[in-house]
């Protein structure tokens, strides 16, 4: 007969998200998953497999959890504010500012591991698809004067959140960052 589990799996998961997010992949070592989350080797291994599939499950945790408390902000009031918002979320804005969860992944891990590149295209696809709404949105209600294409503007608006991160990241001031923000806002007309 198999033992009942003896710890909270989501508190645990969540601890090695956090684990995973703040040093990668390869550079948390399995040592590092069993004193952060107080677990033997057999329980994270029967609870997870393996540490491969406890990043995947920690990816899932992400896009469920944060990327989509961010997804469902876009919904919130008049479409350029919630976008700005949530550019000013993600990024922060701060020399400390961790970066993306899904851009950690895809750094590291996405050029050669197709189940963590399939969930990093996942997360990627869903905040597309908020932005494009709240584009659609905000030209609805006059906010935006823009014909392009939603889902071209929208893929921008990625792309140029990923890269004011790497920018972040590199130590470029938070002026320049919130500058090309306003330049990239201006896309939407």
């Amino acid at each position: 007969m198999a033992r009942l589990r003896e710890f909270d799996y989501d508190e645990v998961l969540d601890s090695g998200l956090q684990l995973f997010w703040r040093a990668g992949y390869e550079a948390t070592s399995l040592g590092d998953l069993l004193e952060k989350t107080g677990l033997s080797k057999s329980s994270l291994y029967g609870a997870f497999g393996s540490k491969h599939e406890m990043l995947l499950a920690a990816l899932d945790r992400y896009i469920d959890t944060v990327l989509q408390a961010n997804i469902e902000d876009l919904r919130r009031g008049p479409a350029r504010a919630a976008i700005v918002r949530s550019f000013e979320k993600i990024l922060g804005l701060a020399p400390s500012s961790k970066l993306c969860f899904l851009q950690v992944c895809a750094t590291e891990l996405a050029g050669h591991d197709q189940p963590v590149r399939a969930r990093i295209r996942r997360g990627l696809e869903q905040l597309q698809r908020a932005y494009r709404d709240a584009i659609l949105r905000g030209r609805a209600e006059g906010e935006f004067a823009s014909v392009a294409d939603p889902d071209a503007l929208s893929a921008f608006l990625v792309a140029n959140l990923y890269g004011l991160q790497m920018l972040g990241r590199a130590g470029f001031e938070a002026d320049i960052r919130k500058r090309t923000l306003t330049l990239a806002l201006n896309a939407l007309g």
